[in-house]
């Protein structure tokens, strides 16, 4: 992005000192990413302000900057060029808006309980065959992250796919206000911030935030297996197209393989092409569905996206395959975990036909009420899966243990362990793992939890074990 301070003091409708010709190449909001020619953007956080950070973010190289008039400017920066506004995030939000206004571009935006991400990775890989694209970085899928993301587009920019995020009500259709998408894609709905919304009902009205904000001329991709999508009101002249894995779809996939290297093979109909995706999971298979509709939808030549699946690579931690050996796999799945993430994961290391697979278990959070049921629910179906070891890190993981062990009572020794932090479990791990390898046993381990467990620091480590 380079833009004059002329056109940001317009689009946030504030008050200009300095030269408004002075020209800016990126907007940052954190000082550590600060550098020559950069626009600085003070927010306000609940354990920060980053108006106390102005003379840093002045020294690592930002050639003007926001300012909120509820703050005193301190002495010495009011010669530099800024702007004043009466709220910097809404003046970010604001900026981001017109911007986007500005340039000629596709908006496409993803949500979903699960699979934001991963259904992004795959639209970017099918896209940038044809386009110039631009695409959420990271986890920038919020109020903050969403405008950071539109303002670093670059302007020969054809198509952006972003990622939005919610934990209430309203929180999406602010973000379409600010990308006003063209297509709108759903992953699915699931249990995730149900403790925040009370019921998969209310997730499902605030992920169709971004359907109802869809121009006339838009497209809405859809999971076909979800009632509570089925029925809603598509706003009038918006194209719907159904995905998923049964015939009253558009386009569903049928005889899915997963193969020994954690890959997976399935037939789209009703053309009947063979996909083949780096990546593992029924639940991945339907995601890839989405990036052939959008592939479709720009015409990208249909071999040209289905080459594209095969080298496709996902964000780290979702379903991120290490194959350590030729006998022992590690399955880092730890960026996030509610109970649709961990089944869909639990069928891939089921689908691996290892002897022994470990699955090591991090509390699921946001879940409120619900959250003693949903643990205790997966601790019933651990087995169905073929679960044969469980590690658990945290208070509500552990409730899941006194189910697993009943079961596996026929097992002459196996894993039943609870600890509440992750590094205490990597010795018990180490060496029960080493000794199922010794006795000429393949291993994989599946590790899932909640971004607060942090449970990528063992699955960090499991690595390096040879």
């Amino acid at each position: 992005m380079k833009v004059t301070l002329d056109f940001l003091a317009n689009a946030v409708q504030g008050e200009l000192f300095g030269e408004g010709a002075l020209i800016v190449n990126f907007v940052s909001t954190d000082t550590r990413t600060m550098h020559e020619g950069n626009f600085y953007i003070p927010l306000i956080g609940e354990r920060f302000d980053g108006h106390d950070f102005l003379a840093d973010a002045l020294q690592r190289g930002a050639r003007a900057f926001l300012w909120q008039e509820d703050h005193v400017l301190p002495d010495g920066f009011s010669s530099i060029p800024h702007i004043v506004v009466q709220d910097t995030l809404v003046a970010l939000q604001n900026m981001a808006h017109v911007y986007r206004k500005s340039l000629p571009v596709k908006v496409i935006a993803i949500t979903g309980s699960n699979g934001k991400t991963s259904t992004k990775d795959m639209v970017k890989s099918v896209l940038k065959t044809t386009y110039h694209i631009a695409a959420t970085k990271g986890n920038l899928n919020n109020h903050v992250g969403l405008p950071l993301s539109i303002l670093a587009w670059s302007d020969d920019t054809e198509v952006a796919i972003l990622e939005m995020g919610m934990s209430a009500l309203g929180e999406i259709k602010r973000l379409c206000e600010i990308a006003e998408p063209d297509i709108g894609i759903i992953t699915n709905i699931g249990e995730a911030h149900i403790g925040l919304l009370g019921s998969r009902v209310a997730i499902a009205s605030a992920k169709w935030e971004l359907i109802d904000a869809l121009p006339k001329g838009g497209l809405a991709i859809l999971p076909a297996n979800e009632p509570l999508l089925r029925n809603r009101v598509v706003p009038s002249d918006v194209r719907t197209i159904f995905v998923g894995d049964g015939e009253q779809t558009e386009m569903y996939c049928t005889n899915y393989i997963q193969k020994a290297d954690l890959s997976c093979q399935f037939t789209v109909l009703p053309e009947g092409n063979v996909v083949e995706l780096s990546a593992p999971g029924r639940h991945q298979a339907q995601n890839a569905l989405c990036a052939l509709v959008i592939a479709d939808a720009f015409q990208v030549p249909k071999q040209t996206a289905i080459k594209a699946m095969r080298s496709v690579q996902l964000t780290q931690m979702r379903l991120e395959v290490n194959q350590v050996a030729n006998d022992f796999t590690v399955i880092n799945d730890a960026y996030n975990a509610a109970p649709a993430s961990v089944y869909a994961a639990l069928d891939v290391l089921k689908d691996t036909g290892y002897d022994r697979l470990i699955f090591v278990f991090g509390d699921m959070l946001e879940l409120g009420e619900h959250e003693k049921h949903f643990h205790e629910e997966i601790g019933r179906r651990l087995t169905h899966y073929g679960v044969t070891d469980v590690v658990t890190v945290g208070d509500l993981a552990s409730l899941v243990l006194p189910f697993f062990a009943a079961k596996e009572s026929h097992f002459i020794d196996f894993l039943c362990l609870s600890v509440s932090d992750v590094n205490l479990a990597k010795d018990t791990m180490f060496t029960m793992i080493q000794s199922y390898r010794q006795r000429g046993l393949t291993v994989a381990v599946l590790i899932k939890g909640s971004r607060k467990m942090r449970l990528e620091q063992l699955a960090q480590q499991l690595v390096m074990l040879s």
